[in-house]
């Protein structure tokens, strides 16, 4: 670690930043606000984080999951646990480009809903909805009360 990853008075540099937000992205296939807020803030985090990333979720050397099954399964996980939409945006997104269709991702939430509660059922299909339906209007909306 050198000094300007320390957060004792020093920032990191931009360009330390910057490569570890790139290697971040080309990781996930995405970037989350939550990155750059740890780059900036604490970038050894972010550093660690990545690591973990490239070893337990990227790394196809060592896995007999392939990256589609577990994009799928993250999404199922942060479905069920009620998740925000712009977080299961990104994994819905890397699963499709991973070789899993709107289709495919659709029929997973309906098999999921037996076994997570309604509203976050909702939430998985509002993300669903906004990368793959953006032309329809959101789910989450009042559209009648008498």
């Amino acid at each position: 670690m050198d000094k300007d990853d320390l957060q004792d008075g020093f920032r990191p540099t931009e360009s330390s930043k910057e490569e570890e937000l790139e290697r971040a992205t080309r990781l996930r296939g995405f970037r989350h606000g939550i990155h750059d807020f740890k780059a900036d803030v604490d970038l050894p985090e972010l550093r660690r984080n990545n690591d973990i990333v490239e070893q337990n979720y990227t790394h196809k050397a060592n896995s007999l999951i392939d990256r589609k099954t577990k994009e799928m399964l993250a999404i199922a996980i942060n479905v069920a646990q009620g998740d925000l939409i712009s977080h299961l945006q990104i994994h819905f997104h890397a699963a499709h480009k991973a070789g899993a269709s709107a289709e495919e991702l659709y029929e997973m939430l309906f098999f999921l809903k037996p076994w997570i509660a309604f509203p976050r059922f909702v939430v998985g299909m509002e993300a669903w909805r906004s990368l793959f339906r953006p032309d329809l209007p959101t789910i989450d909306r009042v559209t009648a009360l008498e």
